[in-house]
């Protein structure tokens, strides 16, 4: 089992976009560990634009400068990104800590270890110096070539239907799934897979457009449909469905979050890449 590797040169094109790497004007410094670090542009002040507003600004800015949109995140501060792809580091980093970035990650005995807890306090204690801190660090998970254990067998007394973006705005009874509905204007919904049972929905799986190239897949599941595997059938079907788009769906938790890496397995992902994410402290 893994990943085809057309589906993994194609996101790791994107990964370099989402750190800057790429374009005539790209300025990146590869270490001897073989770490890519790029200088962030300078973006304005977020002074009263929304998250979602000012998320799109910064996405705007940068495939400008480097010609392809990065993944943008409400919230998100690009003073600093790291990801570890496939023991590949790539690091996006402010011209404040640029220098520190450099001589830190580039000088660690293996790049894959950047989100060891050592590394990761470090990193915390540098960023709170600027008003910035960890804010999360996700596993991501991409399809291989066929779903593991239970998922793929059917829902019993479930019907399963597909929601197009224009069926998903707006709707009450979907505030209930809200890992699978996000309602973000920065990265809409753009397609579900939803579990119907007596007339309602049950469980939902919906993807969002997170760049040009890459769906984001989450669930909810009711509490009463929970261990049937309902969770991991529902994410197969949507992400095979993606694929049969031309899309390329991929998973995100965070790393502690068992449950749900055992759903992704099952639905047929592996783990691809980590990645930190910094946010203002204030």
């Amino acid at each position: 089992m893994r990943i085809p590797d057309r589906i993994l040169d194609r996101v790791e094109k994107q990964l370099d976009a989402d750190c800057g790497i790429g374009g005539e004007e790209s300025r990146v410094t590869v270490t001897g560990n073989g770490t890519a670090l790029c200088r962030a542009p300078r973006f304005p002040e977020k002074g009263h634009l929304t998250d979602a507003s000012y998320g799109e600004l910064i996405r705007e800015r940068m495939e400008k400068e480097r010609g392809t949109a990065p993944r943008v995140y409400e919230g998100m501060d690009l003073f600093f990104r790291g990801i570890v792809c496939m023991g590949k580091v790539r690091i996006l980093a402010a011209e404040e800590i640029y220098d520190w970035c450099v001589k830190e990650f580039g000088g660690l005995k293996h790049p894959e270890w950047l989100c060891q807890f050592s590394s990761l306090r470090r990193l915390d204690r540098t960023l709170s110096r600027y008003g910035r801190r960890i804010e999360d660090v996700r596993l991501n998970f991409l399809p291989c070539g066929e779903a593991q254990g239970t998922a793929g067998g059917g829902i019993d007394g479930v019907r399963i239907r597909f929601l197009e973006e224009g069926e998903l705005a707006g709707r009450r009874e979907l505030s209930a799934f809200r890992h699978a509905v996000c309602g973000s204007e920065l990265t809409p919904d753009v397609l579900a897979a939803a579990a119907m049972a007596d007339g309602r929905i049950v469980g939902m799986a919906g993807a969002t457009r997170d760049c040009g190239l890459l769906r984001q897949i989450g669930v909810d599941v009711e509490e009463a449909y929970r261990g049937k595997g309902m969770a991991a059938e529902l994410v197969r079907l949507l992400k095979e469905e993606i694929l049969r788009r031309g899309e390329i769906p991929f998973y995100s938790v965070s790393q502690s979050h068992i449950l749900s890496m055992n759903t992704a397995v099952s639905a047929g992902f592996l783990p691809a890449w980590s990645e930190i994410y910094v946010s203002s402290r204030f």
